[in-house]
């Protein structure tokens, strides 16, 4: 899998000291920060400081810390839809700013709160719906209570309200940050930390992105609950750890390329990896059940991403293979359902320009990545794509038929060679390219007639605080 470097941009210049190497780039989600080790102001050597931990009380055990991000991006996208829709020849601008409020109060309460702001311009035919465009609103308000002190590593700790949620290889549950409009969920959730396990299991439901200002309700008819537990299986960083999960959602309007129903579905999990030397390893299985209107799910996943790191060598080249199948659908005329749901699956998974779902697909991708300098990246991979079934739709990110069967058999919908430079040019800011060509195949010229490939050219700049 093509590896993506972090996101981050627009600096304020000569405002801030010289990066300390020893103190670590902004997380996400954002409220995994931890401000608390600004109590000692020696620890004290960035610009920010002074607003990422404000005590509230003299005992300092009551903080406040204040963050936020900009991002600015330009995408273009040539012969878009292989052609079949208007065009964008100037490409447009998309314009991302957050601003959170994290409030502890002492060792048991804290509040964590964002507000987002999401806009588009330029884009022939408006923003896309969903991932361009939402002008004002709460992206997490939530409360977090721990019911139990940490003691010889264990803690328990329950959250409620709107919250981002990521698990685990980001192949079911990631944060969206591809798009311009984040993803979050309302909702409760609750963590159980024990020296040998961690332990997630949640409730929630996910939000809808509306364009206008504080108009995203939760979305009433989709459910979305599990559980996510990790156990190291050694002791150290980087050691064999393993997955185990079990994730369930009810959703009453679910579309596939066989038509729509109502979902009552439940995926099942296991991923094993970890690190051993130059070697990084991450394969995981999953499986899917339950009723899709009055038919059953019977549905599977497997991936596996594995790479090797040339430490001695310079630039340190790390050579990396993907491959990913998930089923699809055998009989678009029978109520069973075989097209594997993806859910909430990272963005990243065809590339930035997030053209290609993984439901009904198999990828097989080489990859490289090079360090050109402790702050600079480039990496690159090369896709091959074929549908799984050849009964069935092409799919997007979301779950959305791109490209209807239209009774093809041809399989093979093309590759897809990816490049991306990434410069961390200070903690705050940084500075990203991604190119990605689209070459057709069959598919796509039998089924739509889109015999023009595709290129796509994003840079983008991000500044956190």
């Amino acid at each position: 899998m093509l590896i993506l470097g972090a996101e981050i941009a627009i600096p304020m210049l000569g405002q801030e000291k010289p990066v300390s190497q020893s103190r670590p780039l902004y997380p996400l989600p954002r409220y995994q920060e931890d401000w608390s080790f600004l109590s000692d102001p020696s620890a004290r050597n960035d610009y920010w400081d002074r607003l990422k931990f404000i005590p509230l009380t003299d005992d300092e055990a009551s903080f406040l810390s204040l963050g936020g991000e900009i991002r600015e991006t330009y995408e273009r996208f040539h012969n878009t839809n292989f052609g079949l829709t208007a065009q964008d020849p100037g490409g447009y601008l998309l314009q991302h700013y957050l601003l959170h409020v994290d409030l502890h109060g002492g060792s048991r309460f804290r509040f964590f709160g964002e507000l987002s702001s999401s806009l588009e311009d330029g884009r022939t035919g408006g923003p896309r719906p969903v991932v361009d465009e939402d002008r004002l609103d709460v992206h997490q308000g939530f409360f977090d209570f721990l019911l139990l002190i940490p003691k010889q590593k264990s803690s328990l700790t329950l959250r409620i309200g709107r919250q981002e949620m990521a698990f685990g290889s980001n192949r079911l549950v990631a944060l969206r940050e591809g798009a311009n409009v984040p993803l979050s969920f309302d909702g409760v959730r609750v963590s159980v930390r024990l020296p040998a396990w961690q332990l997630d299991g949640f409730a929630t439901r996910p939000v809808q992105s509306n364009p206008g200002i504080f108009d995203d309700p939760p979305q009433n008819d989709f459910a979305f609950w599990g559980i996510y537990g990790t156990h190291p299986l050694a002791a150290g960083k980087g050691k064999p750890t393993i997955d185990l999960y079990y994730l369930g959602l009810d959703r009453k309007h679910a579309v596939f390329n066989q038509g729509a129903a109502h979902v009552r579905g439940h995926t099942v999990g296991a991923r094993f990896w970890g690190q051993h030397e130059g070697w990084s390893y991450d394969t995981e299985a999953m499986y899917q059940f339950g009723e899709f209107g009055s038919g059953t799910i019977n549905a599977w996943r497997v991936a596996a991403d594995n790479a090797y790191t040339f430490s001695s060598v310079r630039w340190h080249p790390r050579l990396g293979l993907a491959v990913d199948a998930a089923s699809g659908d055998r009989d678009p005329a029978n109520p069973d359902l075989q097209t594997f749901n993806a859910m909430f699956q990272s963005g990243t998974y065809s590339g930035r320009a997030q053209i290609l779902g993984p439901d009904n697909a198999i990828r097989l991708e080489p990859s490289i990545g090079l360090l050109l300098s402790e702050r600079m990246t480039l990496s690159a991979g090369w896709g091959f794509y074929w549908r799984e079934s050849a009964n069935d739709a092409l799919y997007g990110i979301p779950g959305n038929v791109i490209v209807p069967s239209n009774g093809v058999k041809s399989r093979y919908e093309g590759s897809r060679p990816i490049a991306q430079f990434d410069w961390q040019v200070t903690r705050h800011l940084s500075a990203h390219l991604n190119y990605i060509y689209v070459f057709n195949a069959r598919f796509e010229e039998q089924s739509v007639h889109g015999t023009k490939s595709m290129s796509f050219v994003s840079p983008w700049v991000t500044y956190r605080f």
